[in-house]
């Protein structure tokens, strides 16, 4: 490989073929369809969380997080997610220039994450974890059909104590805040995993109280309590703790694996949630 140019390095798919199809043609028509078939309106939400299963699972909630900020003039999307390995520690940004997809590569907003390395907080330049995770890149065909030419900046989020959450919320602020009307956060996270050996359906209530409360303290303590399983209690907490009270959450989709030929011990609910600002 020799001393090649940063600016050579992509991250390629990892879960095309499985998450979702692999051909660009085949990808382009199932989200448009996903997007056609939401109920959620199109708005001009500034924050979404919405889940990273295959879209046979989730796609029809994806595409409801996704409608929901449709309207909104993105030009950077902040893409924040979980690093599945248990017991990595850090907020990761990417090395790569851009991410690889079937509809085309999609550039990172380099600027940006140059601006949130020089942010205090546990931030570690390191495309390892990127390569091993599919959560960010599940959300990037529909980027890339709801928010055409927009950029993305790929954020992980490891094990996160209450000042790496926040630690996080102020980079976010401070790199944002002056773009934050061409700007989108999307949090990938699904809402209860089985893996706990509690409810899902229990712990996927509660998530959405705490949500929906904008509770982001609540989120970290239920997640450190086991009482939730969701995916990115950081990230999710990093987003409420920004939003203002003049803010409001949605709720705009929920469903869950059950009844798909699945065991019924391994079910997974999914949920997508949206923040606007005032009450129209």
């Amino acid at each position: 490989m020799g001393d090649a140019p940063l600016r050579g390095k992509v991250r390629p798919t990892l879960v095309d073929g499985l998450f979702y199809p692999a051909r660009g043609e085949a990808l382009a028509t199932l989200v448009d369809e996903l997007l056609a078939r939401s109920m959620t309106p199109e708005g001009s939400c500034f924050a979404v969380f919405s889940p990273h299963a295959g879209y046979e699972y989730a796609g029809e909630v994806i595409a409801s997080a996704f409608r929901a900020a449709a309207r909104r003039p993105v030009k950077t999307a902040v893409l924040i997610g979980p690093v599945h390995r248990d017991g990595e520690p850090g907020i990761f940004l990417p090395e790569s220039q851009s991410f690889s997809t079937p509809l085309g590569a999609v550039d990172v907003d380099q600027e940006a994450v140059d601006r949130l390395m020089a942010c205090d907080g546990p931030f570690q330049r390191d495309d390892i974890p990127h390569l091993e995770e599919h959560c960010l890149e599940v959300q990037l065909p529909f980027v890339v059909r709801v928010f055409p030419g927009a950029r993305i900046v790929p954020i992980l989020v490891g094990t996160a104590s209450p000042a790496g959450t926040l630690a996080l919320a102020r980079a976010l602020s401070e790199t944002f805040t002056g773009t934050l009307d061409s700007t989108v956060y999307v949090v990938s996270a699904n809402a209860a995993s089985y893996m706990t050996g509690k409810d899902v359906q229990e712990e996927g209530a509660a998530l959405e109280a705490l949500v929906s409360g904008m509770d982001w303290k609540g989120i970290l303590s239920a997640s450190e309590r086991r009482r939730i399983s969701a995916c990115c209690p950081a990230g999710m907490a990093a987003i409420l703790s920004l939003a203002n009270r003049e803010c409001r959450v949605r709720v705009l989709a929920r469903a869950s694996s059950a009844g798909r030929d699945e065991d019924p011990r391994r079910v997974v609910q999914y949920a997508a949630f949206g923040l606007e600002k005032g009450h129209s």
